[in-house]
């Protein structure tokens, strides 16, 4: 058994979101079909296509990282991929892979008969396609990432919890200072760039915790839960405090805003 087998299984059991995607495929063709003004239908097909396609992506990664490892475990089948010669990366890896997997091509599937109406596969280039595929995967990723620790956190229904979210309002209490912080600069591009700093170390966090829970926590859901809550916890103060030496920086070398002269009053 390989972490190939992993994904198969897992795509096995979730094969219904892929005749959901088609069928919300051939529902927004019937629309466009019996559109009343034929004069926008080129423009509607195309919007309906890259929204619904990225979204129902999106939703897909969501709900396989709610259910991927913390239904298993409660439902106590975990135990069978455990008891195979897998090591815990090839597991944890292999679901990963059987999500992303299941949100692409479900997205695609939900986007083409739009896209293919639309004639928007004609004016895209191929920067375009690996652009629009990028965010749709990116999104996903994280999505599914973040809501696999959800599900550990609630269901365990332990103490940890408590962590858990002293440690998430600690973080978004500290994101909203730093940005303010630039604002008060107008440093608008840097803060955007801090924000994809943050969101880069937060979701390599949370793999490492979705590991480790796997690793370390095995069938132990409490025991996972954890590790999932120091993993976060450590990684969202290290990552913030990276961000504050950031921020640090950039106010120290940005030039001063140049300051507007007083309006003049003319008294007539």
């Amino acid at each position: 058994m390989s972490i190939f087998a992993v994904t198969r299984r897992e795509w096995t059991g979730r094969r219904n979101a892929l005749l959901l995607a088609l069928g919300i495929g051939v529902i927004q063709l019937l629309g466009l079909y019996f559109d009343p003004n034929p004069v926008t239908t080129q423009d509607k097909a195309s919007f309906m296509g890259v929204f619904s396609g990225t979204m129902l992506a999106w939703v897909i990664a969501l709900l396989f990282g709610a259910t991927m490892v913390s239904r298993d475990l409660e439902e106590r089948r975990f135990g069978f991929l455990l008891n195979q010669p897998l090591h815990p990366a090839q597991i944890f890896l292999g679901k990963v892979m059987a999500g992303l997997g299941l949100a692409l091509v479900a997205g695609i599937l939900a986007s083409l008969p739009s896209v293919l109406l639309s004639g928007l596969w004609r004016q895209l280039g191929l920067k375009d396609v690996g652009s629009i595929l990028g965010v749709g995967l990116a999104g996903s990723l994280v999505l599914l990432l973040f809501f696999h620790a959800v599900s550990i956190q609630v269901r365990s229904r332990s103490l940890w919890l408590l962590l858990d979210l002293a440690a998430w309002a600690g973080f978004f209490l500290g994101v909203r200072w730093l940005s303010l912080r630039l604002i008060d600069t107008e440093a608008f591009p840097d803060m955007v760039h801090l924000w994809g700093g943050l969101l880069v170390g937060v979701t390599l966090g949370l793999g490492i915790a979705g590991y480790l829970q796997v690793a370390q926590g095995r069938a132990d859901l409490q025991r996972g839960h954890r590790w999932v809550s120091v993993t976060m916890a450590f990684t969202l103060g290290l990552v913030l405090l990276a961000g504050w030496a950031d921020v640090a920086w950039v106010l120290k070398h940005r030039p001063p805003a140049a300051k507007a002269p007083p309006a003049r009053v003319q008294i007539r």
